[in-house]
């Protein structure tokens, strides 16, 4: 029996090597990832910003910080060249944010990643309904969107830093669990992690993924958000929550790449919001019943192992195929040998309602999966000022500061704590945890200032202060 297995025999997630759950080696190697990692962060207690200075000072590409922060030699991994996502699509797209879905003009990389389809397999490009390209916020009440980025004192300063980039990174989980999942990921290897962890950093600013979170739902695909493909409902049995993927729902013809990627992104992003050790991992439930080749794409299929495996790493858990048909069967034999080894050991099959039944209790099933919920996926709509906190500019700057005053403490307790050689026994991280729970409270203190509400917050699922009650949903 694999260990992702053995988790659901003994009713409980897998927590070696997570926050709390760490060998002496283990440690030893947290601890040599922070201080290579602070390495590139300004020392306030010496005063030191020389590194940092530099960073922020290179005005023709702020992205450059952290091309230079990598090793010697090292090339991050790129995105795929099928992501038409970047930087100043999205830009032009917030600028033109007030134009009418029917006037926006279809470029060619438009209507080539709009036809994309797996190994050319669903046929030609066809007519393209205005409906479609439909916002959310085209539709949407007036009063429910986020204000464009307004120029804050935070927001104006000076092009982002290392140390910049990682605490956006960071959002509201405990600093640990996110430099955790990257020495997971490189089999506890520091300077490989930290490689990677800069490479996402990278990413993350280039991507501006930030603009994403600010804006929300408001800027995604009004057809994606209500076709119920990436829904989360209920957890499986060891608490990890499920995303549905109703295969036969997806038509990769619907909508540019461009945006079916943004809405990934987004429900990753949400994704964090749910996950609290000890549960760190989502459950794919992949549902193919009635599937057919035209809703295989295989363009998006390649960027999104892409991005789970270099800026998600550890997010996964489980993926459930459940009845699979003769097509999803066909697909596999080419998916498979794509798939990083310890992802295609996260990949279990359920042929029957009971199989599923294994991975997840009746009463967190929709009926139609053969569970007892009676739960229908409907999209809940963005409401009339529910966004109001983000137009605060003072309570944001407020929020923020005291949030960078939390962060420079957790610096400085994790620089004692990085540098000292007794054992994990013998060290008492008291202080260091106190200030790392500051500033996962001034974290979530903040976030309604700099993330626009989403469906689940709507839905009663995430609270203000990110409390998560799946009941509700």
């Amino acid at each position: 029996m694999n260990a992702v297995l053995e988790q659901y025999e003994l009713g409980k997630p897998i927590t070696e090597g997570t926050l709390g759950n760490l060998t002496a080696v283990q440690d030893a190697a947290l601890r040599d990832l922070w201080r290579r990692l602070l390495d590139h962060f300004p020392n306030s207690a010496t005063g030191d910003n020389s590194q940092s200075a530099s960073i922020a000072n290179d005005e023709v590409d702020s992205t450059a910080a952290l091309s230079s922060a990598l090793s010697p030699g090292v090339t991050p991994t790129p995105p795929l060249s099928a992501n038409p996502m970047d930087h100043s699509k999205r830009s032009s797209r917030l600028r033109q944010s007030s134009a009418s879905p029917a006037t926006t003009p279809t470029s060619d990389k438009q209507r080539s990643s709009s036809s994309s389809s797996w190994f050319g397999f669903g046929g030609s490009a066809k007519p393209e309904p205005v409906s479609y390209r439909q916002l959310v916020g085209d539709v949407a009440p007036e009063g429910s969107r986020p204000p464009e980025r307004y120029s804050s004192a935070v927001m104006t300063r000076a092009a982002p830093t290392v140390r910049d980039a990682f605490w956006d990174t960071v959002l509201c989980d405990h600093p640990d669990v996110l430099l955790l999942r990257f020495l997971r990921a490189r089999k506890w290897k520091p300077e490989d992690a930290l490689n990677m962890l800069l490479a996402c950093l990278r990413w993350r600013l280039t991507e501006d993924i930030d603009w994403l979170i600010w804006t929300g739902e408001s800027r995604l695909n009004l057809a994606l958000m209500r076709s119920g493909v990436g829904a989360m409902y209920r957890t499986d049995r060891i608490g990890q929550p499920v995303l549905h993927i109703p295969v036969r729902l997806n038509d990769p013809k619907a909508q540019p790449l461009e945006q079916i990627v943004e809405y990934t992104i987004y429900l990753m992003e949400v994704a964090r919001c749910v996950l609290h050790p000890p549960v760190e991992k989502v459950c794919l439930l992949v549902d193919t019943t009635d599937m057919s080749l035209s809703n295989m794409d295989w363009n998006f299929f390649r960027t999104f192992l892409h991005y789970l495996e270099h800026y998600y790493p550890e997010c996964l858990g489980l993926v459930l195929i459940y009845n699979a048909s003769w097509v999803f069967n066909s697909m596999w034999k080419l998916i498979r040998p794509l798939l990083d080894p310890v992802v295609a050991s996260k990949v279990q099959f359920a042929a029957s309602q009971k199989d599923l039944q294994r991975f997840i209790a009746p009463e967190n099933l929709p009926i139609e999966l053969g569970g007892s919920d009676r739960f229908t996926y409907t999209y809940a709509m963005p409401a009339e000022k529910e966004n109001a906190a983000m137009f605060d500019s003072s309570a944001y700057d407020a929020a923020a500061d005291k949030r960078y005053v939390a962060c420079d403490d957790f610096e400085a307790a994790t620089r004692a704590w990085a540098n000292t050689t007794v054992t994990p026994a013998e060290f008492q991280p008291h202080a260091r945890t106190l200030v790392a729970d500051s500033v996962i409270a001034a974290s979530k203190a903040m976030d309604k200032y700099r993330r626009a509400r989403t469906q689940y917050h709507r839905t009663g699922v995430i609270a203000d202060n990110l409390a998560v009650n799946w009941g509700s949903s």
